[in-house]
């Protein structure tokens, strides 16, 4: 679980570079296109972030799902608090959420 959870964390950071990048208007962006490598790449913008928004989410049912399997009892708010976007948005000190 932890190596699980020290993988995320990492994964989470590079992300948030990338987004970062991505959607960034500076003319000195590195991330201008974005591609899984099997599919074409697309320009960084609304559909890079939604994909990650999605694939983020698929790596948390993954965590509940890895911790079911090796016997963790994960507590029913922990588990459900995972998809409370606004409340974790707000506890990484960010004023206002993506619209």
């Amino acid at each position: 679980m932890r190596q699980a959870a020290s993988a995320h964390k990492k994964s989470a950071a590079q992300c948030l570079r990338m987004l970062t990048d991505g959607l960034s208007a500076s003319p000195n962006r590195k991330v201008t296109k974005f591609s899984r490598g099997w599919l074409r790449p697309w320009p960084a913008g609304a559909a890079m972030f939604a994909y990650m928004f999605s694939h983020e989410a698929h790596h948390r049912g993954q965590i509940l799902m890895l911790a079911h399997q090796l016997g963790y009892r994960i507590p029913p708010t922990t588990a459900a608090g995972i998809w409370h976007w606004d409340k974790l948005w707000k506890e990484q000190g960010l004023a206002t959420r993506p619209r």
